[in-house]
């Protein structure tokens, strides 16, 4: 009986073992990339087809799951891409699961929302990304030009070509949007903000503009937002390029690019020379055309990578931007013969190292120095000044991945230094330390894909000259995803913008005179949105509607004392609230493209001023319309842009203000291909097509009807 027993006993350990065996599992992991970039699908759906369970891709574009079945098999797919099922057997022999593109909708990379590449149904706020090849912008010559038509952002232009640009995103000033350059802070700490003319797009590959306050990650000025301009790449291989440009009022500019690589070093070096007379019709009988607005440019843009290994890399630029210009002045206070020189240099480095899940190490340093020579002869108020300001930055950060969780954390150390005659040699040191820690959760069930990602991030900001500042922010993005693409984001943060150091430091006189106890202006913020993108036969669509609301204060007011001597003080506060729809759609194959953006907005006085509360903050229109148009037609690409801004107060009892324009904009672009990849290409536009009378700025009118066009070769 006992040895009935012990063999039943065998048998039974011998058919748990056999059910064991055929139950382990087996790791499979694998690396899904784009097959015709080459870059990691981030978000890309990973099933077992016995199981349909599954995971998604990293950041990376990687994957790791477990499979009992040896004979089975993965469907891998991800919304705009055919979806590709291969067995395991293949999946191993080869790591490198490559998808082909059925549209190049909804796959722009952006970097600003997270300080890592992420998707727009990834990124927990609205990012908008403009890449300096697209036909509309092949004539244009500044950053402030290409940032037009983005949705919230409004570029007060001060005039043409000549004319300074600076940005209002979201209702905040231009002193309170960050510019940033490679991840570079480039505001100019005397003033706080930056003239995007003397940004040229030379150098310029894409803009991104991140539409939410980022101070928890980015520090001071980021506010109403970020524009993040990223710099030119080297090309894969010997690319020349040359390029000239023609214009109404005067312009000529001449470009030339060359990039090539070489084995695991690469580099591009770009020169360019831009001039007008600027002298365009004002609309006044008084002062028919625009009088002293010449301006002469020239710009040098340098960069080098070196390859070390697949996983670490070197990279270097370096950029001289000199600008001569005559300064008109307004239309009130014309200035015949004002002059402005500008000299700007910047010379940046960075070393990156990835080598695990724990160690995504970045550390970057840069050097600024910009000098600016302003005189005005004028016989009766002469005046002239000179400003200096060098900077020195230094970023380090690393990111590591533990499970569900991927932190992100790092230090900032900066020295600036201002030498004005305005001012008496001010210094500022800034320290900084942040984190950031992403937990996403995700779930594949009945071929859908369910996710969520919640990201606290802190920062802590230490100014030699302002004193510390503590900004926390939460952020979350849940997202479905099957036949379609359903994303909802929300996010709640502090912001601020350190003082500047004209607030601080200006000299003490009859008239003015700065306050070195002024406190950061504070921003509360809350906002949220939904995204849906869809491929189907009827194209391609994306529908996104944001809101925002900001509560700011400690705001910075110059206002005069019981001697009517102005000096700035810590007494405003606003309030502004809006809306975002937009909507973009692609035809299948890319050739038509239609894109539509609305911003709603409220911006308003929240002091205890009684003349003023209330009442709508100085130029930041309530509405603000945007539609591009392009079409593939003939072998060309042709389109218009259209611009609806109302009106804006320029006094702050809102008892004057600037009517409201609108602005129709044609582009066009040919090119004619020859062999080894070499290609003769004509652009044009035609700005101001209806020849308006237009002042963004009071005093200040843009250019009326504007032609350009530019001839180039290039492989």
């Amino acid at each position: 009986m006992f040895k009935r027993a012990g063999s039943c006993a065998t048998f039974a350990v011998f058919l748990w073992a056999s059910f064991v065996r055929g139950q382990q599992s087996e790791a499979i992991r694998g690396n899904v990339v784009d097959a015709v970039t080459k870059q990691p699908i981030a978000g890309a759906t990973v099933l077992l087809m016995s199981s349909r369970q599954g995971v998604v891709t990293n950041e990376a574009g990687k994957f790791k799951l477990s499979a009992t079945q040896p004979n089975d098999s993965l469907l891998i797919r991800f919304i705009g891409y055919r979806s590709e099922r291969l067995a395991l057997a293949e999946i191993n022999r080869n790591h490198r699961i490559q998808l082909t593109p059925t549209s190049l909708l909804f796959h722009e990379v952006t970097v600003t929302a997270k300080r890592n590449a992420a998707v727009a149904a990834d990124s927990p706020a609205p990012v908008e990304l403009v890449t300096t090849d697209t036909p509309r912008l092949l004539t244009t010559h500044n950053v402030g030009e290409t940032l037009t038509h983005m949705q919230s952002l409004l570029v007060k232009d001060y005039g043409g070509l000549s004319g300074i640009k600076t940005v209002s995103l979201r209702g905040a000033s231009e002193g309170q949007v960050l510019v940033l350059q490679d991840g570079f802070r480039i505001n100019n700490p005397q003033g706080g903000w930056v003239d995007l003319n003397l940004l040229p797009t030379l150098g310029v590959e894409s803009v991104e503009v991140l539409r939410s306050g980022a101070s928890a990650q980015y520090g001071s000025e980021a506010v109403g937002g970020i524009v993040h301009v990223r710099t030119l790449s080297p090309a894969a291989h010997f690319s020349p390029q040359a390029e000239y440009t023609v214009g109404n009022y005067g312009t000529g500019a001449a470009r030339i690019k060359l990039s090539q690589r070489v084995g695991k070093i690469s580099g591009v070096l770009a020169y360019g020379r831009l001039r007008t007379e600027g002298d365009y019709p004002t609309g006044l009988a008084a002062q028919p055309r625009l009088q002293n607005n010449h301006l002469n440019k020239q710009d040098f843009y340098a960069r080098g990578d070196f390859a070390i290994s697949e996983r670490i890399g070197l990279s270097a630029f370096h950029q001289i931007v000199d600008s001569d210009r005559e300064v008109a002045g307004s239309l009130s206070f014309p200035t015949s013969a004002a002059e402005q020189q500008d000299n700007n240099r910047m010379s940046a480095v960075r070393f990156t190292a990835q080598t695990g899940e724990l160690f995504n190490f970045n550390v970057q340093g840069n050097l600024q120095h910009l000098e600016q020579d302003y005189t005005n002869p004028d016989p009766f108020f002469p005046s002239a000044s000179r400003h200096t300001v060098d900077a020195r930055e230094l970023l380090l950060h690393n990111r590591s991945r533990l499970g569900v969780w991927d932190f992100l954390y790092g230090a900032e150390i900066a020295h600036f230094e201002v030498k004005s005659t305005d001012l008496e040699n001010p210094q500022r040191d800034q320290r900084s330390a942040f984190v950031q820690a992403e937990w996403r959760w995700h779930r594949v069930r009945n071929n859908a894909l369910m996710s969520l990602a919640i990201t606290p991030a802190l920062r802590y900001d230490h100014f030699s000259d302002s004193g510390n500042r503590t900004s926390p922010k939460i952020s979350l993005v849940w997202k479905w995803e099957r036949d379609f693409t359903l994303s909802w984001h929300a996010s709640a943060g502090k912001s601020f913008r350190v003082p500047s150091m004209n607030d601080l430091f200006w000299p003490s006189s009859p008239y003015t005179a700065g306050n070195p106890n002024l406190r950061p202006e504070v921003g509360t913020q809350f906002d949220g949105g939904v995204l849906v993108q869809s491929a189907n036969r009827a194209g391609n669509w994306q529908l996104a509607l944001d809101v925002f609301h900001t509560q700011l204060e400690n705001l910075i007011s110059w206002i005069p004392d019981e001697n009517f001597r102005f000096s700035p003080q810590n007494i405003a506060r606003a309030k502004i609230a809006g809306l975002e729809p937009a909507l973009t759609w692609r035809s299948l194959r890319d050739r038509v493209n239609v894109r539509l953006a609305y911003t709603k907005m409220r911006a308003i006085d929240d002091g205890d001023d009684a003349a003023t509360q209330g009442k709508r903050l100085l130029y930041r229109p309530d509405h603000k319309f945007d539609a591009t148009f392009s079409a593939q037609i003939f072998g060309g690409t042709w389109g218009a842009t259209y611009q609806l801004v109302s009106r804006r107060f320029v006094r702050q009892d809102n008892s004057f203000s600037l009517p409201g324009y609108r602005l129709l904009d044609l582009f066009g672009s040919y090119r004619f291909d020859f062999t080894g990849g070499y290609q003769i290409y004509l652009a044009g536009a035609i700005r101001n097509l209806a020849d308006k009378r237009i002042q963004v700025i009071e005093g200040y009118p843009i250019p009326g009807r504007e032609f350009r066009m530019t001839l180039g070769v290039g492989r």
